[in-house]
């Protein structure tokens, strides 16, 4: 009888279906209830040439009920989705919706004119405009030739 080396991350097939079960099993469980919880919208910032665009996925908010603060180069944004269906009848099967409060901070990489600053909302995007202050737009000089 030959000896064979044992290697674990080979032999890791063996233990694959046992793990893989667990979001079969679990997939069903009852609903968390999810209108209690904070949550994260996903944020975007962009550079451009004479700003900084930041973009926030806020379907379902009032964008009344934001409130944004910008604090030296700390741009915080914060409010809250509420859980406005009609119906509270019957049994949640399956919830992903996040309901609740939600901040987000984002430290900007130049400094703003912060007088300047304007949001936007359309369809459920929150976007905020924030112009450079001059000193980190440039401007360009001309040569003068005498």
């Amino acid at each position: 009888m030959a000896l064979v080396r044992w290697r674990p991350r080979n032999d890791s097939f063996f233990l694959d279906p046992f793990f893989a079960r667990f979001d079969e099993l679990f997939r069903d469980w009852p609903a968390e209830d999810t209108s209690t919880r904070s949550w994260h919208p996903a944020l975007d910032l962009e550079e451009e040439k004479e700003r900084l665009v930041a973009r926030l996925e806020l379907p379902g908010v009032d964008p009344k009920q934001v409130e944004i603060n910008l604090q030296g180069d700390m741009l915080t944004v914060r409010g809250e989705r509420k859980d406005e269906r009609e119906s509270k009848e019957g049994t949640v099967l399956k919830r992903e919706q996040v309901y609740g409060s939600f901040q987000r901070s984002v430290q900007l990489p130049y400094r703003v004119q912060a007088d300047q600053v304007k949001a936007e909302y359309k369809n459920g995007v929150m976007t905020i405009l924030l112009p450079k202050a001059e000193e980190y737009v440039g401007r360009q000089i001309q040569v003068e030739v005498k």
